[in-house]
């Protein structure tokens, strides 16, 4: 058995836990982080959350990896950086309010806006979204798939697939009055997506402002999804239907979008907040290798 020292984080509901290696000192394989994130996100037998920050500093490199509440990982996550940009600041691991987090997507620049008592507001960098289908990556016989028919048992709908550090395709309907659930929970497995892929759901209210729902890959249903907002914009870029500077309003509340062209960063500011700290015994099985 092992102890596992964990602080809670919500950025707009969406829920981590983060786990800090620098400290926890722990041997963990990443077949052990994909058992402990599925013991530890549990919400009846565990802590309960929606996926596991895993933070280490090695040669002054704030590095991150991420893991779904599934067990499988995820190249980047926008409300994850967030929340560990908070981490990192308010521990004072960060010594000034820019700096650089690693993710498996590479480097992301995050700055800290705001930060006073549990809560902080972040705005980090999510690299330029890739819309060719090799990229994202996505099965076809097309270089892209943009406001095209994407046929599932569910039904259909016109979707557009991009990746903005993470594999996504957005559908934009007139409202959410049918089972959004049951058709995302298809496209996510289709065989299309060779690495699965998130889910989006969004109404366009205006050019600047867009209502959005997320089917994350690996989790589900979430009250809120960073890079599911960033995906809806850029999405919605390329078909003429937002501006470049534009607010992803999502159950939990709003998340900022801006991206000067969509040969250009995606930057994504809003809001984080620690919920807590503990300990979990995790009665792992294996011999753990780091």
């Amino acid at each position: 058995m092992k102890t596992i020292y964990f602080f809670k984080y919500q950025a707009l509901e969406n829920d981590f836990l983060v786990i800090d290696l620098s400290t926890n000192k722990l041997p963990l394989s990443d077949r052990t982080k994909a058992g402990l994130t599925q013991s530890i996100c549990d919400r009846h037998r565990g802590i309960g959350a929606d996926g596991v920050i895993f933070s280490d500093i090695r040669d002054g490199r704030f590095l991150m990896r991420i893991f779904n509440a599934d067990g499988s990982e995820a190249e980047v996550s926008g409300n994850g950086l967030r929340i560990l940009a908070q981490h990192l600041y308010q521990k004072k691991y960060a010594g000034s309010k820019s700096f650089v987090i690693h993710s498996a997507t590479g480097d992301n620049q995050v700055t800290i806006v705001s930060s006073r008592g549990k809560a902080s507001v972040s705005r980090i960098s999510l690299g330029k979204p890739q819309f060719a289908l090799p990229l994202i990556p996505m099965n076809g016989t097309t270089e892209f798939f943009i406001s095209s028919l994407f046929t599932v048992t569910a039904g259909e709908l016109v979707g557009t697939a991009v990746n903005v550090g993470n594999p996504h395709i957005v559908f934009f309907v007139d409202n959410f009055d049918f089972d959004w659930q049951a058709f995302g929970r298809e496209v996510e497995n289709d065989q299309r997506f060779p690495a699965r892929t998130n889910v989006e759901f969004a109404v366009i209210k205006s050019r600047k402002q867009a209502i959005h729902q997320s089917w994350e890959r690996g989790v589900g249903v979430t009250r809120a999804s960073g890079t599911g907002a960033a995906s809806t914009a850029a999405a919605g870029i390329i078909n003429g239907y937002l501006d470049h500077e534009v607010t992803v309003c999502e159950p939990a509340g709003d998340l900022q979008i801006s991206v000067e062209s969509l040969d250009e960063d995606i930057f994504l500011t809003g809001p984080s907040e620690f919920v807590g700290e503990g300990s979990f015994i995790y009665d792992g099985n294996e011999k753990d290798t780091r």
